[in-house]
């Protein structure tokens, strides 16, 4: 038996120093952050003002992306056992379904859309934290922050009435829409309010869909009503948009159950409604700042961005905005990359935070028409394009987090042409569903690697945890002449990055007797050759994130890249001592 070991760092202490990274803000976001941050071994601190963590429902949509960083960090399966499974949304306009979104047909690992209130995902995150041997200072205010040449100085109140004046490298604003932080360094906050309002309850719901389903509903009444379950006992969380400016208090709507059954009728699905609970009215707005990160401070979550609920995205995008700085801020801190590496965070995630928003306009502008013709070109064609299965499987990758990219980051670089590219769709038979060829920026697709019969599955995505990772494409056997210079290349980088790890993928079904097993992946049905669209001597270069930075078919090219573009540091070592733990591949 074979086995394919890959290091993770372990957290680490500097005895004597202060935190590298003060985390502010103890919702999910800055929960995701500090759990990330103890695994790749950047101390920090986290605080919260509030004495406690929220117990609002709030957000309540974990989407699949989400699920693979909540994998890396090691909540992913507590998570989806605590909350409950949507295995489609969809839009119908007079009993009529004009589009649908089933999450089942996602390429990923967790094809599915997850309902869990915020009180239980932060909760896991908490004992997770926790169980890594790390704690949230509650009742601890961040009171002033000034930014200095390398560090940011700031002044924390306690809950005693005690201050105390701190410094660290790095500030992490995590401290939601109301951000301190974000207002006492002057950066604006821009936007305005949506000229419409919601009201939302948590109920029992009586209706035809099955209660793994969510669902938009228009009709004949303004706005729309969706509903979202929460439980597999018929409990929703209800959403009814209002297209009208919220009332001032006195002349708002009641929060009645009689009201929230009258204002869900004439939407071409009968509901019935009970055991209400969690009554709110309120108005959205989307507002955002001009840049996510100033001097040492980055903005992560709602302290940079809100917006529409509807998509349920903004928590996830906050999460996904962690786990692409977290893994920059280690490898900074280590002495592995250089310290401009950070300034990718806001070009990388600024241009994400706008498409969010515009996908949310998008989605709200299709729901919300008016105009006799546009109903009817919704109503009628919309159903006739998205029932195609090409647009099946791309309509739940629009909200699921799989389509955001990097491909225009000055950190990325994409060097194959389309000839360099195989076709692997002209190739025996057509699958289901076709797979484009992933692109630098992309994120890299997840594949269950090739396993003898009996052992435990493994996945792909778990190689990309805690390191860059470099897949060498042989497509070859374990005797062609060029796998030495493979294996080679591969050595070669790993000697000089050390922030990366390498593999050869060979068409073989053991490694015994190769000159590096422990550099390569087994890959005797071709499944990741054809995945990944990969011919003789294609390379992929995958950052811990789980994005394509590089993806060419020339060693030079390859070094090159690594020299001048990756921000990566040639020759560094790691400045600090730090424990690691191997995780086994059993090949």
């Amino acid at each position: 038996m074979n086995t394919l070991s890959t290091l993770a760092p372990k957290h680490f202490k500097r005895p004597g120093s202060a935190p590298t990274v003060m985390i502010v803000g103890a919702g999910p976001v800055g929960l995701s952050l500090a759990i990330l941050l103890k695994k790749w071994g950047v101390s920090f601190r986290i605080i919260e003002r509030n004495a406690g963590p929220s117990t609002a429902t709030k957000a309540m949509a974990i989407h699949s992306r989400t699920l693979e960083i909540f994998r890396d960090l090691g909540v992913a399966e507590q998570a989806i056992s605590d909350g409950f499974t949507i295995n489609q949304f969809s839009v119908q306009s007079n009993a009529k379904r004009v589009l649908n979104y089933n999450f089942s047909y996602l390429d990923a690992p967790y094809p599915l859309l997850l309902s869990l209130p915020q009180p239980q995902t932060e909760k896991i995150l908490l004992e997770r934290l926790k169980a890594l041997g790390a704690e949230v200072e509650w009742n601890t205010e961040l009171v002033d922050i000034e930014n200095l040449p390398g560090s940011v100085s700031m002044t924390l109140k306690h809950a005693d009435g005690t201050d105390e004046h701190f410094t660290s490298r790095w500030v992490a604003a995590c401290d939601g829409a109301r951000s301190n932080i974000r207002k006492r360094l002057d950066m604006t906050f821009e936007g305005s309010s949506y000229d419409r309002f919601f009201m939302l309850a948590d109920a029992d719901i009586e209706w035809s869909g099955s209660k793994d389903e969510g669902a938009f509903f228009l009709g004949a009444q303004d706005g729309y009503v969706a509903v979202a379950p929460i439980s597999a006992q018929s409990r929703y969380r209800l959403f009814i948009e209002m297209p009208y400016n919220l009332p001032p208090e006195g002349e708002r709507p009641s929060l009645s159950l009689e009201n929230f059954q009258r204002l869900c009728e004439g939407r071409g699905q009968k509901m019935t409604l009970s055991n209400i609970s969690s009554t709110t009215i309120a108005s959205f707005q989307h507002r955002r700042v001009q840049s996510m990160q100033q001097g040492s401070v980055f903005l992560l979550g709602d302290s940079a961005h809100i917006g529409s609920p509807i998509g349920g995205q903004w928590m996830n995008l906050g999460v996904s905005e962690a786990y692409n700085l977290a893994w920059k801020m280690a490898y900074v801190d280590q002495g592995l990359a250089n310290p401009s590496l950070l300034d990718s965070y806001n070009e990388e995630r600024y241009p994400v935070a706008l498409e969010v928003e515009n996908t949310a306009h998008r989605l709200t502008g299709l729901i919300t028409v008016q105009r006799r013709a546009l109903v009817w070109l919704r109503d009628n064609v919309l159903p006739l394009l998205s029932n195609r299965k090409k647009a099946q499987r791309k309509l739940p990758s629009m909200i699921s987090g799989h389509q955001y990219h990097y491909e225009k980051s000055d950190y990325i670089q994409e060097s194959l042409t389309k000839k360099q590219r195989k076709n692997w769709s002209k190739k025996g038979k057509k699958p289901e569903f076709q797979t484009a060829p992933p692109r630098a920026g992309q994120l890299a697709p997840d594949v269950e690697l090739w396993q003898l019969q009996g052992m435990p599955t493994k996945r792909l995505i778990d190689l990309f945890h805690g390191t860059f990772t470099l897949l060498i494409f042989s497509a070859a056997d374990q005797f062609s002449p060029l796998l030495p210079g493979y294996y080679t290349l591969a050595k070669s980088v790993e000697k000089d990055y050390p922030g990366i790890k390498a593999y050869c993928v060979i068409d073989a079904l053991s490694g015994a007797g190769l000159p590096a097993w422990h550099s390569t992946l087994l890959d005797p049905d071709w499944r990741l050759h054809k995945r990944y669209h990969a011919k003789e001597g294609t390379m992929m270069l995958i950052r811990p994130d789980g994005y394509i930075a590089f993806l060419g078919a020339d060693a030079i090219t390859l070094m090159t890249y690594l020299n001048v573009r990756s921000g990566l540091l040639k020759g560094a070592r790691t400045t600090i001592s730090c424990e690691t733990e191997a995780v086994e591949l059993q090949l």
